[in-house]
């Protein structure tokens, strides 16, 4: 195996063009997805990107899909319910070109 290496540079150099993109593109969506023990196992095991491809593609969308759905709801709960002891104010314009003073 060594001689294959020696004779043949190249092939560590296919290798790592290989391997680099995969590696760097599921660190960074491991990291943005806050999956740490994702992000510890593929930057501590090197397997030609195999387990870098199934993150990318199989694994960074698990439960993605309840968390949108948190964030939906409670985007839409702030919306429809103002806060305590705030009041809200809509502005109404004057349709005097001249003048457009705000009636609250």
């Amino acid at each position: 195996m060594e001689k294959l290496f020696l004779d043949h540079p190249w092939v560590i150099i296919l290798i790592l063009l290989w391997t680099l993109p995969w590696k760097g593109a599921a660190l960074w969506r491991a990291a943005r997805r806050g999956h740490i023990g994702w992000f510890l196992t593929l930057i501590i095991l090197n397997t030609f990107a195999i387990l870098d491809i199934l993150y990318i593609f199989v694994f960074a969308n698990w439960g993605s899909h309840k968390k949108e759905e948190q964030e939906k709801d409670a985007r839409k709960d702030q919306q429809s319910e103002p806060q305590r002891g705030v009041q809200v104010r809509q502005a109404q314009f004057s349709s005097s070109s001249k003048s457009r003073s705000v009636i609250v």
